[in-house]
């Protein structure tokens, strides 16, 4: 079986459909078609199941699928070790994030490294917490940073953290002169959250609750770019962590204000890796430079 047609086997068990493959490869339709069934043809088996929704792996299909995971990830081992024999002239990493790193803070990261490392290419996909954790698990993205609630063994964490929960407010804002406030002081303005899927509305609410007091939110919205022009042009806040848009706040054009609590308002950071992977050298110079543009991790005092 060759690598080419097990990357197109692997893109259209994630897409589900051909047509979905072939515009994540840029890979003519035809050309995955072909290969699929070529697989099928040498293997002797149905690889998909067509449902009305799309293209499911057959149980033959999971189990290749497994297989195509590890011979892929092996191969583009072997070319970025040949890449490594030039240094950093040459690479492509995968990076896989929650939403609010994918605002600000990596952008930046990545284009600081390309300025280094001009022939480094990179990919950034955003997703939610849980599944980036699942992306890096199963070898499709080189380095995981997201949000977190709660420890995991799937991959190896190389980076632990928590940072708080900010309200975020334009300078002229009656509060953007406090030192801090408290939740309570939010029920007095326009408040924009983030949906209840995610960690820091999850973390917000358990907060609301402790306190006994219910935030009617002005605008609930699932991307967070979308508070951002809200905060601007309102006497709102929006809640969220002071990492997904420290350029505004560097700038002077936001101002964030610390959020007190009768509970916590952290939230974990993870920086991920895949267990017992070797990282190729442009991956770990990366990965190093990442870590560095984040809070420095507290010291494990036990």
């Amino acid at each position: 079986m060759q690598t080419a047609a097990l990357r197109y086997f692997l893109a259209v068990a994630h897409t589900g459909s051909i047509a979905a493959a072939s515009s994540q490869l840029n890979v003519a339709a035809s050309a995955i078609s072909r290969q699929i069934a070529n697989l099928e043809a040498e293997l002797g088996c149905v690889l998909f199941e067509r449902r009305p929704r799309g293209m499911v792996p057959s149980p033959a299909g999971e189990l290749l699928a497994e297989h195509a995971r590890q011979t892929v990830l092996r191969a583009e081992q072997v070319a970025a070790e040949i890449q490594e024999l030039q240094g950093l002239a040459r690479g492509f990493i995968r990076v896989a994030t929650s939403e609010g790193f994918a605002l600000d803070l990596l952008p930046n990261a990545i284009a600081e490294f390309h300025a280094l490392y001009p022939g480094i290419r990179f990919e950034l996909q955003m997703l939610p917490p849980a599944q980036v954790t699942q992306t890096v698990a199963a070898g499709d993205a080189d380095i995981g940073l997201t949000f977190c609630l709660s420890p995991t063994s799937l991959v190896r964490v190389v980076y632990d953290n928590v940072v708080a929960m900010i309200a975020l407010c334009v300078p002229d804002h009656p509060l953007a002169g406090r030192a801090a406030i408290q939740i309570a002081d939010l029920r007095t303005y326009p408040i924009a959250v983030p949906t209840l899927d995610t960690t820091a509305r999850q973390v917000f609410d358990a907060a609301c609750l402790a306190e006994g007091i219910v935030i009617e939110p002005t605008l609930t919205a699932n991307i967070l770019s979308a508070l951002l022009p809200f905060v601007r042009r309102t006497k709102g806040l929006a809640l969220m962590s002071a990492l997904s848009v420290q350029t505004p706040i560097r700038l002077g054009e936001l101002v964030s204000i610390p959020v007190r609590s009768r509970v916590s308002l952290m939230r974990g950071i993870q920086v991920q890796v895949m267990r017992e992977r070797k990282l190729p050298h442009a991956v770990q110079a990366f990965l190093r430079q990442l870590i560095a543009a984040l809070p420095p991790a507290a010291a494990d005092g036990g």
